[in-house]
């Protein structure tokens, strides 16, 4: 395991987190919920596009903070069966893999303005704003029989 310091600003500021080995700034956004804030890692900001390439060192100081530059656009999510259309927040440089875990979307069918992607692709297909981003459950057996 490492073990890093994570300050939010704004939020709870400092607290120790501990990781599995080998984790990227991707794995330590979705395990703490880092969506749409810009990370700094001893010191140096890492751009987003970088998140699932950058490893956590071991005993890091990590900020995550609030963005002051506006980088955060709107989305339609739409989640069937669920609870329909709604506008979603994202940040640059997210992909289909990040809105999937943010949105907790694991094991639906992701169709991104008209298209199906594969979830083999999600890490490298971008979302943008103002997608339409349908997430829907599987129609193709889930009943009793």
């Amino acid at each position: 395991m490492n073990n890093v310091t994570l300050v939010i600003i704004p939020g709870p500021g400092a607290r120790s987190v501990s990781l599995p080995e080998n984790s990227t700034l991707s794995d330590l956004i979705c395990q703490e919920n880092l969506h749409g804030r810009d990370i700094i890692v001893n010191g140096s900001g890492v751009p987003a596009n970088s998140y699932s390439d950058t490893l956590v060192p071991n005993g890091a100081e990590i900020f995550a903070t609030g963005s002051v530059k506006g980088n955060v656009d709107q989305i339609t999510l739409v989640i069937i069966p669920g609870p329909g259309a709604r506008s979603v927040s994202i940040s640059a440089g997210m992909s289909l893999a990040d809105l999937a875990c943010q949105e907790n979307l694991h094991g639906r069918d992701i169709i991104v303005n008209g298209t199906g992607v594969p979830a083999s692709s999600w890490n490298s297909t971008p979302v943008t704003a103002g997608s339409e981003i349908f997430a829907t459950g599987s129609v193709k057996g889930n009943h009793n029989g």
